[in-house]
């Protein structure tokens, strides 16, 4: 890849030492746990082209970053000069390579966020390197890495894997319970007459059963009827 920009002037580096004193005071004014959010490339992945790809993505951080102060904030005024510095900055380079240099480094750009400390020393760590007067870059991107080979990468893998996986899921959970539930009637049906013969056997005597008979009143009267003469005779006897 050819050159990506061509500075139109060279600022030196005591030209942004006035500048950069903002950066100390604003790194007292915002707490220090205070994490800011910005996009940004690493120097061992851009290489010399470091400064020129992370120009931009640094502007765009400070411009949220000031609409969260007020119009009179100090704060707000310091984060302005930052801008207006990168800007500058910015119109140096030609923007149609600028932006050809960023989007073939697309896939390298990381997202993260910084303490308030570390995100104003890598704002002056960005302006100063750009003091130094380099002329021009000569950028040629490394490949672009496998989202699964990075730590972040693996766990974005994991979170996706894990949202594919859960409509599954939540279709086979109640087949599953249903089967089970199945089954187990099934075995339960089989085992009750079992259940019920061993019941029978050790049910105690008072369970057993009574056969009651019934003798039709026909047959009492017949009986009544056909008593023996015998049974009469006393009653003879006595009168």
């Amino acid at each position: 890849m050819k050159n990506i920009g061509k500075r139109s002037h060279t600022q030196g580096a005591g030209d942004l030492c006035p500048d950069l004193r903002h950066a100390a005071v604003e790194k007292q004014n915002i707490p220090s746990d205070y994490e800011i959010p910005v996009s940004y490339i690493p120097k061992e992945v851009a290489g010399t082209c470091w400064v020129v790809l992370n120009i931009y993505p640094l502007e765009q951080s400070l411009r949220k970053l000031a609409n969260m102060f007020g119009a009179i904030s100090s704060n707000k005024e310091n984060i302005i000069v930052f801008i207006a510095m990168l800007k500058s900055l910015r119109f140096t380079f030609d923007h149609e390579e600028l932006e050809t240099a960023m989007q073939v480094f697309q896939c390298h750009y990381r997202e993260g966020s910084l303490m308030s400390g570390l995100y104003f020393d890598y704002i002056k760590d960005v302006l100063h390197s750009a003091a130094q007067g380099t002329s021009g870059f000569s950028c040629k991107p490394p490949p672009c890495l496998n989202p699964q080979q990075t730590p972040g990468g693996q766990e974005d893998g994991r979170k996706y894997s894990w949202s594919k996986r859960t409509p599954l899921l939540l279709v086979l959970i109640p087949f599953v319970a249903c089967l089970i539930l199945i089954v187990w009637l099934v075995k339960s049906g089989r085992r009750l007459p079992v259940c019920n013969t061993e019941n029978s056997q050790i049910a105690p005597s008072d369970m057993i059963p009574t056969v009651s008979v019934s003798i039709p009143l026909q047959t009492l009267t017949h009986a009544a009827n056909t008593q023996p003469a015998g049974a009469a005779i006393p009653e003879h006897e006595s009168g």
